[in-house]
């Protein structure tokens, strides 16, 4: 009896130890896989990745600036009646050439004739007054001859005829001022031209010289800018001026700058310059658009292309190449001007510095790198040197080669030993 105990015991003992056993075999499965994954990770962050290149040095940028602006004539005039009143008749058209000496408009002349007839009568009262003081002052005279009147009487007779005299002379004037405004509503040319604008229309009432209309006078065209405040320094150290129309394609015209203004205009807060055009032809029209290129000369800066470029913390930054430890550090810069090649850099690089020139967004500082054969080494060609698939971003770039790690097996050792033990134990208590 107790013999069959004791093997009952034992063969229980012997199914709890395998179910153990396999229980710690899985866990150990389980636990090896994801060590796999990490060990993975750590080869691929480690290994270099390929990047594209240069090596920047100074070259020479041809510094030019552009800005826009009208054809205007060098002299305009504008025309205003002398005197108020109402337009009665505008004899000319926007386009339209005139002559010196020609009318231009009339003004309504109904509140101009009263006043010079009003003046008119002025003066033949104080001429017939001044009449009447002359023979009086002839008759005193007489008189104090025969010794029929004092002196002094006849002083006074002579006072008040040259009082009378002065009034007539006034009365002259006034009349001559009356109509002088009745010439002064007629409105004439003074120099050959051609009308470009009118301000008012026949029937408006317009006052003392408010301007009815323009007039550009032909000869000489210029070209009128309005500068900002950051290119004012700019246009004073041009080297020259050069000016195109989208008019006249394929046509440049020189130019040179005759009149800057020194304050800025309230509105715009911009600056009116007023560049003469050398050898203008009749192809150029009043009004017409032109863009103003400003040569500043050429100077010495270092260019990298955009791609080179990426910003940070609203800064623009570049990743510069350790030669000794072949990683990689971001170097803030200041850019200047776009080239063609690319965009100057103001500062931050030095000659002979290597930068990176493609997928600067791809990576982190102290990141190792492998140099390929500079810019012109292309995605393909990176590929097929073993720097894996091409990345949209950069266009070239290298996924590090996962080694295989051998999954850790459970140690036969560690397991056999806790199940003998556990076995020996059992039977040990199974013994009678």
């Amino acid at each position: 009896m107790k013999n069959k105990k004791a093997i009952l015991l034992l063969a229980f003992v012997m199914g709890t130890v395998i179910v153990t056993a396999c229980g710690k075999k899985d866990d150990a499965k389980s636990t090896a896989a994801p060590a796999v994954g990490q060990d993975a990770v750590a080869v691929k962050a480690e290994a270099p990745r390929p990047v594209r290149y240069m090596q920047v040095g100074l070259s020479s940028v041809s510094d030019i600036t552009y800005l826009p602006g009208e054809v205007r004539p060098r002299f305009e005039q504008r025309y205003g009646f002398r005197v108020a009143g109402k337009i009665a008749r505008r004899l000319v058209d926007v386009g339209q050439e005139v002559k010196a000496g020609q009318v231009l408009a009339v003004l309504d002349s109904q509140d101009v004739l009263p006043a010079i007839n009003a003046q008119a009568a002025q003066v033949a009262v104080a001429t017939t007054d001044f009449k009447l003081q002359q023979s009086e002052l002839r008759r005193q005279q007489e008189l104090r001859d025969k010794g029929f009147v004092s002196g002094a009487a006849l002083e006074r007779q002579a006072a008040t005829s040259e009082a009378s005299d002065a009034r007539v002379k006034a009365a002259q004037s006034q009349l001559a001022n009356a109509q002088n405004g009745l010439n002064f509503q007629t409105l004439r040319a003074d120099k050959a031209g051609v009308v470009i604008a009118l301000d008012a229309e026949a029937g408006s009432v317009v006052s003392a010289g408010q301007s009815v209309l323009r007039v550009a006078q032909l000869g000489e065209k210029e070209i009128v800018v309005n500068v900002p405040e950051r290119a004012v320094g700019l246009l004073k150290t041009a080297k020259g001026f050069a000016a195109t129309f989208d008019a006249i394609p394929g046509k440049l015209y020189a130019a040179k700058l005759r009149e800057l203004s020194p304050a800025a205009d309230a509105a715009s807060r911009t600056y009116t310059a007023r560049l003469s055009i050398i050898g203008a032809d009749d192809a150029l029209k009043l009004g017409m658009s032109a863009t103003v290129r400003l040569d500043l000369g050429a100077a010495e800066a270092i260019v990298v292309p955009n791609t080179a470029l990426y910003t940070r913390d609203n800064s623009t930054r570049v990743w510069l190449v350790d030669r000794a430890t072949e990683t990689v550090k971001a170097v803030e810069i200041k850019t200047g001007e776009s080239t063609n090649d690319g965009i100057s850099v103001v500062s931050g690089l030095k000659p002979g510095d290597l930068v990176v020139t493609a997928g600067a967004n791809l990576l982190r500082l102290g990141q190792k790198v492998r140099l390929l054969d500079g810019a012109s080494v292309s995605p393909q060609e990176g590929g097929a040197k073993g720097a894996g698939p091409a990345s949209s971003d950069s266009g070239v770039t290298g996924n590090a080669k996962v080694l295989p790690t051998p999954s850790p097996q459970p140690s036969a050792s560690g397991g056999g030993s806790k199940a003998t033990a556990t076995a020996t134990a059992a039977a040990e208590a199974a013994k009678p």
